[in-house]
């Protein structure tokens, strides 16, 4: 064969690979053997006027969110409530003091703040003490009347209510309605493990079944019936185990506040006679001192970092108990579905159940949390909405992911999950500058999660810097995945 023929193969050769089209990050994502059988949904657009569609599939399709759905609560909030919005939470008395004695009850009001302390509640107290307060007479009523829909989420799963992460929901909350559970082995084989409570809480009491064995891997189990307040645990742990801890919610909350309460103010030298009661603060009560919150930028920066469903659920309602004068749920969905219309987002395609996406009840497509980061963008809260969200492989619940990859710091977004369900939507900032806006929700597949985790992100990094944006070169797939 001649030169000049084998010169020509290879420049023919050189120029189809050159003008075939590089594989889609989309078709990559559709065809990985992880997503077999599931349902995804992906959305991906310019942050221009109007934006430009680069990959979508199944983009109008409903899917449920899962913590996606927080970023509608947090949208709402900050534009219903403000950014510098602060809740106060009021201690108030219907009595009087005479000499070192409260004549009445005391009240504490719910305004549902999600951030009360317990520090917060002994700053509270210290007002008893800096009027010579030394005794009351009567009793602490904890107000929870501004909310009316309490405890649970509709939809939500009976078998995790007793973790820290499905919290009871009420009008008032304390250090997250939850503690942490610590499960450490004893010194020697044999023995029950050493369990603690953080804060420590007489409210809550362990039934401790956890041996300590020599060796092998910790294999213990916890759970709390939804009407008690008794800890099981059972299982082992072996002498060499490190502690491991688990956050569990807390029952009766009101009860749980109140006694708490009275445990704080006897620390402090205060006796208080009577019993601890939920109830309504009249009319004629006078307020003993306030506590307020940190402004709600502050807030919604928690729940979305780390994904807090309380703080989520109690900010849904106060939207309601602010727009409304009801803190009920179905309130909110009211306020929610008006605001949809007013940003040109479709209602029907955002159906939801709760503020924090526990409930599996929850239907969005992701072209709705799409046009919803779009309008973010637009609002003058928007600085405080982009900086709640996890930034990948720094902080929140993206710190672990996209480590060492061309999304690192550049990708800011919104994490998704429960049973079956992986969710993630935001912004990407590319390394020519240029922001892209993003929603991908994946349900109904059987493969482990961190898989699928690690295919999202897969396409996502490409997205930083792989995909060329132009006018004439949008790559869009109506394809489904079966």
């Amino acid at each position: 064969m001649s030169k000049k023929v084998l010169l020509t193969g290879f420049v023919l050769f050189a120029f189809c690979f050159a003008v075939a089209p590089q594989t889609s990050p989309l078709k990559e994502l559709l065809l990985d053997p992880v997503m077999r059988g599931a349902w995804v949904g992906v959305l991906v657009q310019t942050s221009d006027n109007p934006p430009r569609t680069l990959f979508a599939v199944n983009e109008d399709k409903r899917f449920m969110p899962a913590s996606n759905t927080k970023l509608f609560t947090t949208a709402l909030a900050l534009e219903k409530l403000g950014q510098d919005f602060t809740f106060v939470t009021p201690l108030l008395t219907d009595g009087r003091i005479e000499g070192e004695c409260l004549n009445g009850n005391l009240y504490l009001k719910g305004a549902g703040d999600p951030s009360l302390t317990r520090e917060r509640l002994r700053d509270l107290a210290k007002a008893l003490v800096t009027k010579g307060v030394k005794s009351v007479n009567g009793d602490i009523v904890v107000d929870v009347s501004a909310f009316s829909d309490n405890r649970w989420g509709a939809g939500w799963s009976w078998d995790y209510l007793h973790y820290g992460y499905a919290a009871e929901v009420w009008a008032i909350a304390l250090d997250r309605n939850s503690v942490t559970l610590q499960v450490s082995p004893a010194t020697k084989e044999g023995q029950p493990a050493q369990i603690t409570l953080v804060p420590a809480t007489d409210w809550l009491t362990i039934d401790n079944r956890i041996v300590t064995v020599k060796s092998g891997e910790p294999r213990w189990s916890i759970w709390r019936d939804h009407w008690e307040r008794v800890i099981h645990l059972w299982g082992r742990i072996p002498l060499s185990a490190s502690p491991e801890t688990v956050r569990i919610s807390v029952p009766s909350v009101p009860h749980y506040v109140g006694e708490s309460l009275r445990a704080t103010l006897k620390e402090m030298g205060i006796a208080v006679e009577g019993s601890v009661k939920v109830g309504q603060v009249p009319s004629d009560a006078s307020v003993i001192a306030e506590s307020q919150s940190p402004p709600l930028k502050e807030i919604v920066h928690w729940l979305n970092k780390v994904s807090d469903n309380l703080y989520a659920e109690m900010l849904l309602r106060a939207v309601a108990l602010k727009e409304r004068g009801q803190g009920s749920v179905s309130a909110a969905m009211q306020v929610l579905r008006q605001q949809l219309i007013d940003w040109g987002i479709d209602p029907d395609d955002v159906q939801l159940f709760d503020g924090s996406g526990l409930s599996r009840l929850n239907m969005v497509t992701p072209l709705a949390i799409v046009k919803l980061l779009q309008i973010a963008r637009t609002r003058p809260w928007f600085d405080a909405f982009k900086e709640s969200l996890p930034v990948a492989g720094k902080d929140g619940t993206l710190r672990r992911r996209f480590q060492n990859t061309p999304a690192e710091g550049r990708v800011f977004a919104k994490t998704g999950y429960i049973g079956s369900v992986v969710a993630l939507s935001g912004y990407i900032q590319r390394a020519d500058g240029s922001e892209l806006v993003f929603s991908i929700l994946v349900n109904h597949y059987n493969a482990p999660t961190r898989q699928v985790q690690a295919c999202v992100d897969k396409f996502v990094a490409s997205l930083v810097e792989r995909v060329k944006v132009s006018s004439t070169n949008s790559l869009t797939s109506s394809a489904s995945n079966n």
